[in-house]
Formats: structure tokens, sequence, C-alpha cells
């Protein structure tokens, strides 16, 4: 017995003195790790988790980012945040870590604004588009709408190289003929947004709602779709940020025109050729001829001229631990145009501040202000015989612009060219400037009762107020209606409240969120000024002594009230449900018919999370998505339905003196009411090697009906809303993100998004087959350009059809007494049953596909970035080329195509010399498909050990509108003119797309910049 109880001693003893070992062992091995997680940029990143992997024994990083845990040298820290990829850090010996979490490209996008709250990606069952800060931070940019550009699948982005010219956003498709197609804008939860106004440096990230699943919950102003706006908010450790960039702009390209030489040969030549004309008074003498050659007057180099753009942008951002979050920043624009004369400028100021007050309350106050100031946009001059670039462009290229004395040559000396007036006097004369200044005010507030149950409350009031001062000289001074001088005022208040109630519960493997709306918004809006003419005067301030007078005052306002219920259920993960109803009363209505009612369904199959894909090694994501609804469209003027007068009637009592009286301009309308869009969509969202590789293809299909058309009534001027005609949109939306490669130093991401579209006017009104458009064509003469015509898309050109010339061995039809109705060289259209003229549809300026094309390339401290962007499958009404070549405003020949002209010995389709030239025809139509290199940027981005005090500096080149691959002659197939119509008035965009009367060419831009972060 005693030998076996020392044998149990002595086992105890080893055993102890093993344990003590190991507890030395244990004990000098575990040591505390201090350290730092921070991201790209390096600011801190507080509540990540630090794990040491295997084991349970955690932490988070604090309000600077900094932890403190307890490992050994053999231990690997695993370093996680939401939205970064993971990081695996072997402890070793060191004993202070500084983490650098990089942003996943399969997690960053995981949350998504879908109106009136949030949700995961892989729950939404709409058709929602996102686009963040990260996908533009790498392109210099002073709108908003730029970002949009391309890197959003079903939106296309249509604009001009005019500093603050309005851009055109369309997604999917255009549905109204005579209203407008311009998407809601909703910012922070508000109504009613302009892009245009937004410094692109504030905004977090940008949805479109695409389909009326997603859209009916905005009800009657979802038609035409959604773009919801959320700017930064701070957070964290108090961060400065300065951006500042400056840009150098250019027109390089030139059209084919005569030079001063050649012009005046070919006026000599025409002079002489003349059998009544004396050669020795042919216009231009040889020593003329021969100072032209070696000195051209070149009017495209002296109308354009190189534009600078400073942009400058400092923004502080923040948090502190008792829940204080605030973003503050300012921006300042100064921007001259590449046209003479023209720039822009825009001050603008936002504060984003919120407080948690505890879990329940929490409390955010949003202020933004701006003021914008647009000087000589060339669409706010006279533009009936084409724009201010036009002009020069067709402008005699033998007179100066001044004579010897210096003064300003009005016209032709000679009345050649277009004999109009010195276009590059009128802008240098000219003072036409508009200012807008914007004021919004949001508060934003929200109640938890429960941890399933929020009230959300948020409130806004809106005020523009914007101004007109013009001093536009169109001509001569002592000449009828050419000096213009003009003010005018504009002010508008809106306000909007929207009481926001949602609830949710997770019962197991269901999940249930219901949100219910109440809201209601107003607008007022008060317009007032005068213009006058026929005053010698040189500035607006002393234009108060004219018989021209003409004062003039409006107002408009109106309101909506809405209810809104909206059901998203989930089971499992698996199967999503949502369905939504909206009701919208609108006071732009008669009573009884004010009330509009927009419902939705969808659903989403989500197969992610089911073994055969998780288990499959190349699937990682797989959705199934349809989903369909009404939205509507409420955007006429809100007295549309009303009759309405206008003081400009003349009449005489007896028979001489004319007196100025009330005549009727407008119709009303008590049936008017909604115009509505019915949509379907179907969806598939995919993910591939652990969504290294992710996408989604959308097709949708759009019926709008009861459309709101503004017609005249026969036999009158009188013009009238009326709901009549059905407009179809259908087509295809597909994107791709990839993160190609991912190694330690060098990544490559790439992302492509692809839109095909079809656009078709099904129906007009009484059996009506086309209404010719009122896009006027340049010289007057009642030409119309555009036609909406059932069975073509909207945008169609109208117009003869071309075929070339007629040839000495063609049939040429003759009359009824056998005489030929045409003579050989003559331009050849082609001609009705009757041998006369036929209008038709010679082209559509709505592309059938559009695409865009980012990568962005980082190679340790470097950065490059290349984004491309293209349109196919759309047509280009060339009024430019077509004006060049004569006619359009008695205007000579200036193209260098009049050397292969029609002639016996050279039968081309060229018409021969003599013959006029028609505008209107298929001969100016050209194709207008091109691949534009829209970006490309090259960044270093220093260390925080670089300067003292600063944690980030950026220093970047970049060039935009680099490379335009395209086979369309004039200088941007892009771009659209702001077309007139016959009366004077600007017609619709959509209807007058694609026809340049010489609109601002997009330029070519060459930046530097730089970020600083402190």
């Amino acid at each position: 017995m005693k030998k076996e109880f020392n044998e149990l001693l002595r086992r105890c003893f080893v055993l102890g003195l093993f344990l003590m070992f190991m507890g030395i062992q244990y004990s000098y091995a575990q040591q505390t790790i201090t350290g730092t997680i921070i991201d790209e940029n390096n600011s801190p990143i507080p509540g990540a988790n630090i794990v040491v992997k295997g084991t349970t024994n955690g932490t988070q990083s604090d309000f600077d980012g900094n932890f403190s845990i307890t490992a050994s040298p053999n231990d690997v820290l695993s370093v996680s945040y939401l939205g970064y990829a993971e990081e695996n850090i072997t402890v070793g010996d060191q004993s202070s870590i500084t983490v650098t979490l990089r942003e996943d490209a399969s997690l960053l996008d995981e949350v998504v604004v879908i109106g009136y709250g949030t949700a995961k990606k892989s729950d939404v069952t709409g058709a929602v588009a996102q686009v963040t800060a990260k996908s533009f931070e790498d392109q210099p940019l002073t709108r908003v709408q730029d970002a949009l550009q391309g890197r959003a699948a079903g939106v296309t982005v249509a604009g001009s190289g005019q500093p603050g010219a309005p851009t055109k956003v369309r997604i999917r498709g255009v549905n109204s003929i005579t209203g407008s197609n311009d998407p809601l804008v909703v910012i922070d939860g508000v109504f009613g947004g302009d892009l245009s106004t937004i410094n692109p440096n504030n905004i977090q990230s940008m949805e479109v709602l695409k389909d009326a699943s997603a859209l009916a919950i905005y009800g009657s102003r979802g038609s035409n779709g959604v773009i919801l706006v959320t700017t930064k908010k701070g957070s964290g450790k108090a961060k400065v940020s300065f951006d500042q960039f400056v840009s150098f702009s250019t027109v390089e390209k030139r059209l084919s025109t005569l030079s001063s030489a050649q012009f005046a040969q070919l006026e000599n030549e025409e002079f002489i050729a003349n059998p009544v004309n004396d050669p020795v008074d042919a216009p231009y003498s040889a020593g003329q001829i021969s100072a032209f050659e070696a000195n051209p007057i070149r009017y495209q180099d002296l109308i354009f001229k190189t534009g600078i753009t400073n942009n400058s942008q400092l923004s502080i951002s923040g948090g502190s631990d008792d829940g204080v979050r605030y973003f503050l920043s300012g921006n300042y624009i100064d921007q001259t145009g590449t046209q003479i004369t023209s720039k822009y400028n825009r001050y603008s100021f936002r504060s984003n501040l919120s407080k948690e007050f505890s879990d329940k309350f929490s409390l955010a106050a949003n202020v933004t202000a701006s003021r914008e100031t647009t000087v000589n946009d060339q669409d706010a001059f006279s533009s009936g015989d084409g724009s201010g670039i036009l002009r020069s462009i067709t402008w005699d290229p033998t007179a100066p612009v001044r004579d010897t004395d210096g003064n300003y040559i009005l016209r032709s000396p000679r009345e050649v060219a277009n004999n109009n007036y010195n276009p590059i006097r009128r802008l240098e004369l000219s003072d036409h400037e508009f200012t807008s200044d914007r004021l919004n005010l949001t508060l934003n507030g929200k109640y938890n009762f429960t941890d399933n149950l929020s009230y959300t409350l948020i409130g806004a009031v809106s005020t523009i107020h914007s101004s007109t001062e013009s001093y536009r000289v169109e001509g001569d001074f002592e000449a009828t209606g050419f000096v213009n001088i003009g003010y005018n005022n504009f002010k508008n208040t809106s306000h909007q409240i929207s009481n926001i109630l949602n609830w949710n519960k997770e019962f197991g493997k269901n999940s249930l969120d219901i949100t219910g709306v109440y809201e209601f918004q107003g607008a007022r809006g008060l317009t007032n000024g005068y213009n006058v003419s026929d005053l010698n005067v040189p500035g607006l301030y002393l234009a108060d002594d004219s018989n021209a007078e003409n004062f003039f005052n409006s107002g408009n306002q109106s309101a909506i009230e809405s209810y809104l219920g909206r059901l998203q259920y989930n089971y499992d993960g698996f199967v999503y449900l949502t369905g939504s109803m909206r009701v919208d009363e609108s006071s732009r209505f008669s009573e009884g018919n004010r009330t509009g009612y927009f419902p939705s369904g969808a659903i989403a199959l989500n197969f992610g999370n089911k073994d055969f894909i998780q288990n499959s090694g190349v699937f990682s994501a797989l959705k199934l998505r349809a989903g369909w609804g009404k939205v509507g469209n409420q955007n006429i003027n809100a007295s549309a339905r009303f009759s309405t007068n206008s003081g400009t009637g003349l009449y005489t009592f007896d028979g001489v003196t004319s007196n100025t009286g009330e005549v009727q301009d407008q119709e009303g309308n008590g049936d008017l009411t909604w115009e509505t869009t019915t949509q379907t969509n179907v969806g598939l969202d995919f993910g591939f090697f652990n969504n290294r590789l992710t996408g989604s293809i959308d097709w949708f299909n759009k019926d709008t009906e009861d459309l709101l058309l503004q017609t005249i009534v026969p036999g009158t001027s009188i013009r009238n809303f009326i709901n009549a005609g059905e407009v179809n949109n259908t087509g295809i939306d597909f994107s791709l993100s990839a993160a190609i490669v991912q190694t330690d130093n060098f990544s490559w991401d790439a992302t492509f998004a692809l839109s095909k579209l079809k656009n078709e006017v099904t129906s007009l009104y009484d059996d009506t087959e086309f209404i010719v458009g009122n896009a006027a064509g340049i010289g007057g003469g009642g030409i119309r350009l555009n036609v909406i015509k059932v069975g073509e898309p909207l945008g169609t050109f109208w117009g003869y059809e071309y075929q070339g010339t007629w040839k000495t061995n063609d049939n040429i039809p003759v009359d009824g007494d056998g005489n030929p109705l045409f003579q050989p060289g003559d331009a050849k259209f082609a001609l009705d049953e009757n041998n006369e003229l036929e209008f038709r549809t010679i082209g559509s300026g709505l592309p059938d596909i559009t695409f865009g094309f980012n990568n962005t390339f980082n190679y340790k401290n470097w950065n490059l970035n290349m984004f491309w962007n293209g349109s196919l499958g759309f047509d280009v009404y060339n009024q430019v080329t077509g004006t060049i070549s004569g006619n359009g405003g008695n205007r000579s020949n200036l193209s260098p195509t009049v050397y292969d002209r029609w002639t016996p010995e050279n039968e081309t389709d060229i018409p021969r010399a003599g013959t006029g030239n028609v505008l209107n025809s298929s001969r100016w139509v050209e194709k207008g498909d091109f691949v534009r290199l829209s970006n490309l940027k090259l960044g270093y981005t220093f260390g925080e050990d670089i300067i003292k005090g600063v944690s980030s500096l950026q220093l970047y080149v970049s060039a935009s509108n680099l490379l335009l691959i395209t086979d369309y002659s004039g200088f941007d197939p892009e771009v659209s003119s702001n077309v007139r119509t016959y009366t004077g008035e600007t017609a619709n965009p959509d209807a007058g797309a694609g026809i340049d009367a010489g609109a601002m060419p997009n330029p070519r831009t060459g930046t530097l910049g730089m970020k600083l972060t402190f």
C-alpha cells in the first residue's frame, strides 16, 4: 500500500511540475496586443471585430479605431467589419499592430435605399440600380448626371458642353409626348431635387428605381423613374478633406468648310458664269484672294476658345461618443466655356447633422444652400437661323470681325454666306445672366417605440429664387427688334411632410416588414418681369424709356396628398414577396378625377442560400425576380385644366387704330386625369466565384396610356390638353461587376452596364395616325423636323427621302403636257403616286443600345481609372452640315463638296450648281453610333508620413472625352440642340431628340487635381 501511495505521490508531483511548467510557458506566451483599425484613407474604423481565430476571445475597436486584446505569438487575429474584406494577422513578435481594411466589392453594396427605408441587396425584389461614390470618385466631376452615365443599366444621359446647361436623364426610355420625361429626384427622403445643383462630392450613393414594383410607392410621380440620392453622413474621428482641380477644355474638331480663298474663288466663278456679268466686276480681286490664302479668316477658331474650370471642395466630417454625427461641405466652381463669353459658377454648402439622444430617439437636420450663375448660354439667344456656333461657321469667311478702324462689321460687305449679323459681335456685346438661389431645410426625426415598431417624421421646406437679366444684341442698334432687354423674376416655395410608420418582426423562418406612409406636398410659384426692344442703349439698366415695353406676371400653385401601404415578406431567406398600394390626390385635376390608385406586387426566389448553389463551386448567388405595377404622371402645368387668356390680342374698332386686348390662348379641360404607366419586369441576379463576379439581367415592358397630350383646337391657335394616345417601351438591362484581380499589391475591378430599348407610339387620338411635330427647321419657312407617328418611336425625323441626283439616263417623270418635272443633276427625292414630293419618316434620334465600361486598376499607391461609354442604333439630323451646304436663311454654299457637284461629265449624287438645298431631307440624316473614352485618370496616393498631420494625399491627372470613335461628320453625335418650335417656344427635348442645329459639343478636357485628407 505504501508503495502504491508513493507512486501516486510521485505521479502527482510530476503532473504538478508539468502543469506549473505549462502555466509558466502560457503566462510567458500570452501578451497584450494593442492596435488600430483604419480604412484605405487612413481613417479609423470604430466597431470593427477583432477575434483570436478558433477561440471566443475577442473585442471591438473603439471610437478612434484602437483596440487591445490578449494573444500569443502563434495566434491569428481575424479582423472584420461590414463592407470590408476580412484580414487575418499572425501575431508573431508584434505588440502593436495597424490593420488596414479594404472595401469588399461583394459586401460593399449590401444595403440599398428602396424608398421610405432600406433593404439588403439580397432582399430586394424590384429592379434597382445602385451607383456608389466609389464608382465615380476617380472621375473629376462638376455634374452629378455624369456619374450616372454608363454606370446604371437602363439610364441614358445626354448633355452638352455648355457650362451650366441642363442635362437630360432618362430611365428606360421616354413615355410622354408633350409632357416632361424627367425622373423624380428624391434627396434624403425629400421630393423634387435637382441633380444639377448637387455637389458630386456630397453623394454617398444613388439608387435608380426602374420597374413599377419599386416605383409604385411614389405613385403619380414615378412613371419616369426615380433617383434616390443619399448624401454623406459623418462618423468616427474628425476628418478634414480638401479637393481641388483645375481643368482646361477645348473643342478640338473643326468642321470641313471652304477656306476664305476657296470661297472667294467660288463666288468669282459663279459671278462670271452668269453671262450678264462682266468678269472685270468679279467680287474679289486676285490680290485679295492671295491675301486670304496667306491669312485666312477662320470663324470656328474665333467662336471657340480654351475653357478653364476651377473646382474647390472642403468638407469636415466626424462623430462623437455621445451620438453626434456631422458632415459639413462647401464647394465652389468657376467655369469659362469653350464658346467665347460663356461662363458658369456655383457656390454650394451642405450641413448634415444628426444626434442619437437614446436608443429610442434620433434627430437629423440637413441644410443646403446654393447659388449658380450662367452667362451667355447660347440657347438663350434667338436660334431661328441656327445657334451662335452655326451662325459663325456659315458667316462670310472673307469678312473680318472688325474693320480697319476697329469697328464691328455688322453684315457681310458683299451680302454673301448667311448674310446674318456678325455672330462674334452678338456675343461680345451681349450679357445674358441667369442666377438661381436655392435653400433647402430638412428635419428628420425617428422614434423607436419598440425594437420592432418605429415612427419617422420628415419635414422639409425649399425655396428657389431665380432671375434673368438679359441684354441681347441680335443685330443692328438702329434696326427694329434687334436689341432685346429683359428681366425675369421667379420664386417657388414648396413644403413636404412625410409620416412613416414601420413595423418588422421575425417569426422563426418568417420575416415581415410593414410600412405605412401619409404625406402631403405643396408648391407655389410666382413669375413677373418685363422686356423691351428697339432701344439704342449700351446696357440693361438703361432700358427705361421705350415705346415697346411689355410687363407680365403669372403664378400657380398645386398640392398633392398621398397614402401608402407596403408589405414585405421573407420566408427563410428564400421566398420574398412585396406588395404596395399608393393613393394620390392631386390638385392639378378636377374634383372627381384627382384620385389615382397605383398598386404593385413582386416576388423573388433567392437560391443563393440553397445547398446545391453553395456546394456548386461556381455559383455564389442566384435570385429570380418578377414584378408588376402601375405608376402615374401629373407633369403638366397646374393651370392646364383651365381656360386662359393672353393680353397679346390686337383689334381695331375704327379700322385704323390697333387696340390691345385679351384673347383666349388655352381651352380648359375638366376631364383631365392621370397619365398611367403599367410595367412588367422579370430579372435574374447572379454571382460567381464567391461573388468575385456579380451581375443582373432584366427584361421589362412599359405601356403608358392616357397621355397628357397638348393639341391645338382645329381652325385656331388655341392650345388644349387631352388624355389620349399610348406609348410602349420594352427592353433589356444588363450589368456585370468583377473583381478580376485581387492581390496584395495589384487589383483590377471592372463594371459593365448595357441597355437595349425599343420605343414605339402605339396609338394617338381620334384614329389619328401621325402628328407633325413642332421642332422648327433652320431659316423658318414652316419646316418641321419631327413627327409623332403610330408604329414609330418618339424622336422620329420627318422629311423627304433623298435618293441622290437625277442622272441623264434616268426615266425622269413628266407632267401632263409631257414636260420633265426634273432636270439631270437635280436632287432626287422619293415621290408619291402623283409624282409629288412625299414626306416620310427618315430616322430616329433615340438609341437602341447604350452602354458603359468602367475599369479601376490599383498597384501599390498608384491608381488608374478608365471609363468608356457609347450609344448604338440611332440617327442624327445634321442640320449643321446641311446649312453649310447652303439654304436655311439665304446662305451661300460653304461646303467643300461643291468641288464634286453633278456635271454632265461627272454625274455624282451631289446636286448640280444652281439648285436649292432642302434641309428637311434624309440627305442630312447620319448614323450617330459612337464609343467614347469618357475618362482616363492616373493618380498617386502618398501615405501619412509624407506630411505631418496629413493622413492621405493624392495627386492626379485626368483626361475626359479623350477619344471619340464615330462616323458622324458633325462635332458630337451625343448632344442634341435645344430645338425651338415654329412659334419660338422650346420643343419637347425627346420628340426632337437627335436634332443637331449647332449644339455645343462636349469638349476634350485635361485636369490636374489633388485630394488631401487630415
